[in-house]
């Protein structure tokens, strides 16, 4: 018998996950329709605002799936494999005639294929029934095509793979109430690294320097920083670490790396 990846093996897990946790399934997909609800209700309110004129006006219909997808694959991500956070639910889960190989592929089947494509589904949905009402209200409305929220977009793709990654790591090693332990790690690390250690940094590389703004702490994306100095005020374009072969690093190996401390974390728990 193969211990590492049956399949009769996988598709016995897989139903009795989904028969045990098919309401909070469902729920999430509820919640997800909410939430897509309240982005389509503020782009009606943006349409109407005396502070937006109709004519200039672009629907951002990408940004509110961009989103959405990051944060399903986050909750989800903690939430599939919840049983490890608790000793007495890590002991029965670990008694359960499957792999680590058969469920840490279960969690991340349900947290990346299936809330992207849950996601991408109610999205479409949602927004052909909800454009009928905004071209009949505004005919000629344009929509904006920002490529920046779109889901095959490199940049995004960090969050939908790494946070995906991140937080199952963290529903494995931080117990209880891991997601919310998960997302004040990363806020900590994130103020301490983009605003303070990027600050530090341009300084260390413009000392006579003594005004810094940059377009956003955003480590990937290459930004504008304009300094201000005693010759004046000029931008200067800073290369990224996401640029070229380092994006190969940030979509695949990082993830990859978190996905493989992750699966040796359940053995470990095996021992």
């Amino acid at each position: 018998m193969n211990n590492t990846f049956d399949s009769r093996r996988f598709g016995w897990y897989a139903r009795k996950e989904i028969r045990e946790n098919w309401k909070t399934y469902a729920l999430a997909l509820v919640a997800v329709l909410a939430v897509l609800g309240y982005f389509i209700y503020q782009e009606w309110g943006y349409l109407h605002s005396p502070f937006f004129d109709k004519g200039d006006y672009k629907v951002n219909i990408f940004r509110s799936l961009a989103i959405m997808i990051g944060l399903m694959t986050w909750v989800a991500g903690s939430y599939t494999l919840k049983a490890f956070s608790e000793q007495k639910r890590a002991l029965a889960t670990l008694t359960l005639p499957v792999s680590s190989f058969e469920q840490l592929l279960y969690a991340w089947t349900m947290t990346v294929p299936f809330s992207i494509g849950a996601c991408y589904v109610l999205w479409k949905i949602a927004w052909s029934m909800a454009l009928p009402y905004f071209l009949k209200d505004t005919p000629g409305l344009a929509f904006e095509n920002d490529s920046v929220f779109l889901v095959i977009n490199p940049y995004f793709s960090v969050f939908y793979l790494g946070g995906s990654a991140v937080f199952m790591l963290g529903a494995i090693t931080l117990g209880r109430l891991n997601f919310l332990k998960t997302f004040g790690i990363l806020i900590v690390i994130s103020l301490l690294i983009f605003e303070w250690g990027q600050g530090e940094f341009l300084k260390a590389i413009f000392p006579n320097a003594y005004g810094i703004r940059t377009s956003g702490p955003v480590p990937w994306v290459r930004p504008t920083v304009t300094i201000e100095s005693t010759k004046g005020v000029f931008p200067i374009n800073i290369h990224s670490s996401f640029e070229g072969i380092h994006q190969v690093w940030w979509i695949g190996c990082v993830p990859l790396l978190l996905y493989v401390i992750t699966y040796l974390k359940i053995k470990e728990k095996e021992v």
